[in-house]
């Protein structure tokens, strides 16, 4: 087994904080009465690609704001903002190097007053509303990064390292770093450091490829506490920024998902060992009204994708199933992305000229 300088550094920081603390370990079955529910999607509202102002190319991120604004990220040229009744308002980005303008995109967010970009070259541009270039806010050495967070006090982004190439190839714990940028984007510092199992090829120059099975999901539960999960297996952190450690751990036991085809989160260009037998067991994290949404692998015909409820103490209170409205290859029903907001699901579909649309659906039956 490949180790390099980084990876021993990454486990040492997760030794010191997270091994510290027991894993609470809840029953199978949640504390609810009525756990095992379905909720039906019922849409209130879509957006479809009329060609006017803009098209879908392949929307991947939906945020919303606490107006109910709908922002997409869709590739790296797409920053699209829609008022909350789904009219198309502008795309944000614009394509350059000069203020306000992007050679890539990267991510996107959206808060109360205003809407972030993260791109390359290494920066971050601050919108309001009106489409107003509020700041923008130069990255050193950055590099590819994700929201975790972003508002007035500062971000959160989610850096993937990069191991070591003169450890060779092979399979290897890959860190996933989480950094905090000051409001002013001055001073960025990693306050956590958390270990991704993946394969890594090495090529000519020193050009690296690498193939994960599963990501680290982080999501803010409170500005100051994070709900992290890292593993293929169940398990759900809680890291607190101010103390730089992790605080509590949970699971409960989990029927396992086998996987149905290859391939993992990135790909590595090259040959490399077989995929797991197992899917990852969490799909995303969620916090919705100071709850813990976890979206598991499984789904079940007739049922849809079910979701564990935890409280913020790592007490399994409840589940439930929500609907698939989409299909895998073989016919049946599959994980979507979803964001949630306001007590509606927000997220991708087609319709049945294979036209993509962002579909708002209430949540019946919750």
């Amino acid at each position: 087994m490949i180790r390099c300088p980084l990876i021993f550094l990454a486990l040492a920081f997760l030794s010191s904080t997270a091994a510290a603390q027991a894993v609470i370990e809840n029953p199978a079955k949640p504390s609810s009465g009525n756990a095992g529910r379905v909720v039906i999607l019922k849409e209130e509202m879509r957006i479809e690609d009329t060609g006017e102002g803009f098209y879908f190319k392949n929307p991947f991120t939906i945020r919303v704001s606490p107006k109910g604004d709908i922002f997409v990220y869709d590739g790296q040229e797409q920053a699209l903002q829609f008022d909350p009744q789904g009219r198309f308002v502008r795309n944000l980005f614009k394509k350059g190097q000069g203020p306000g303008e992007l050679n890539g995109l990267l991510d996107i967010w959206a808060t109360r007053d205003n809407l972030y970009l993260l791109g390359f070259p290494p920066k971050i541009l601050v919108f309001d509303y009106a489409g107003n270039l509020d700041r923008e806010l130069g990255l050193r050495e950055l590099g590819w990064g994700r929201f975790i967070l972003a508002h007035t006090e500062g971000f959160l982004i989610h850096k993937p390292g990069r191991p070591d190439p003169s450890a060779g190839a092979g399979l290897m714990d890959i860190p996933q770093n989480i950094v905090e940028i000051a409001p002013d984007g001055a001073t960025a510092k990693t306050i956590g450091s958390f270990p991704i199992r993946g394969f890594v090829q090495v090529y000519e120059g020193g050009a690296m490829g690498t193939t994960t099975w599963n990501q680290l999901q982080a999501v803010s539960l409170d500005g100051n506490t994070l709900i992290l999960n890292y593993t293929p297996e169940y398990l759900v952190e809680e890291f607190v920024r101010d103390k730089g450690a992790v605080v509590r751990r949970f699971r409960r036991p989990y029927a396992r998902v086998k996987r149905s085809g290859g391939g993992g989160v990135s790909g590595s260009g090259g040959s490399g060992p077989p995929p797991p037998e197992f899917d990852a067991d969490i799909v995303a994290l969620h916090v919705v009204d100071g709850k813990i949404w976890v979206q598991t692998s499984t789904v079940v015909e007739g049922k849809g994708i079910l979701f564990d409820v935890f409280d913020p103490e790592g007490r399994y209170v409840d589940n439930f199933f929500i609907q698939s409205l989409i299909k895998d290859p073989s016919g049946k029903p599959a994980n979507m992305r979803l964001t949630f907001a306001g007590g509606f699901a927000y997220f991708r579909d087609k319709t049945e000229d294979e036209l993509i649309v962002i579909k708002k659906g209430r949540l019946v039956g919750f």
